[in-house]
């Protein structure tokens, strides 16, 4: 069975949430683009394409005519998972390591892949307070764990249910850090959120982070019917 539409759709929706950083910081720093207006187009670019990406398996494709909920479902966890895991170990890796410059980056071209999220959509990232450092290690830490998932899983052609159980105690993390960054956020009264602006307050704060925090509960759920499917056998 031919999976090209699916791989058609992923690149068409993932494409430009990989293009928008770099291109961002070109219109930006070389073309005099206002900053703030491209940071916005950047986050729709990134929410939405990212948004798109994760349901591709569930749009009606032809070449997925024959798969079950469980084989849509299973596609979609392992985007999701490999997204997740390419996002700890490269922006959040590298914020770790320069979060204590950050301040005094912000007109320094290189730095701007995290200065256009910081422009309206969260100045934590700016400041860099104990707690989202804290959210960040954890993040790190949760990105090897599934990265080590992921290997034995392709290596075990998804066999082994040790790599299933690593994929979920992923989620289980991703729940716990989106919720704990939301929550201490919205309960101090967004105070590091631009809530004038609709793009920071909703797409930059609110969109672009959703998915780690309703997509871990299908990688849970998928979970769940492997584990169940190995046990049956």
């Amino acid at each position: 069975m031919s999976y090209r539409d699916l791989i058609l759709a992923r690149i068409l929706t993932l494409g430009p949430v990989v293009l928008a950083f770099p291109v961002g910081t070109i219109a930006v720093f070389y073309l005099g683009f206002d900053r703030n207006r491209t940071a916005d187009a950047i986050a729709w670019c990134y929410s939405l394409g990212l948004f798109s990406a994760f349901t591709t398996a569930f749009w009606p494709l032809a070449g997925l005519r024959g798969w079950s909920r469980e084989d849509r479902a299973q596609s979609a966890v392992l985007l999701f998972l490999i997204v997740s895991y390419v996002t700890h170990l490269s922006w959040e890796l590298g914020w770790l390591v320069v979060h204590e410059r950050m301040a005094e980056l912000k007109d320094v071209p290189w730095a701007y892949v995290w200065w256009a999220y910081i422009d309206g959509g969260d100045m934590r990232y700016a400041d860099g307070p104990i707690e989202l450092v804290t959210i960040e290690i954890l993040s790190v830490i949760n990105g090897l764990v599934g990265v080590t998932g992921l290997v034995v899983w392709f290596r075990t052609q998804g066999r082994d249910m040790r790599a299933v159980l690593l994929l979920m105690a992923t989620a289980v993390v991703h729940i716990y850090s989106a919720s704990f960054y939301f929550l201490t956020e919205v309960l101090a009264g967004l105070p590091n959120v631009d809530t004038s602006s609709f793009t920071d307050t909703w797409i930059k704060f609110g969109l672009a982070n959703a998915p780690w925090l309703t997509m871990p509960w299908v990688v849970l759920w998928w979970g769940v019917r492997r584990l169940r499917g190995q046990t049956s056998d």
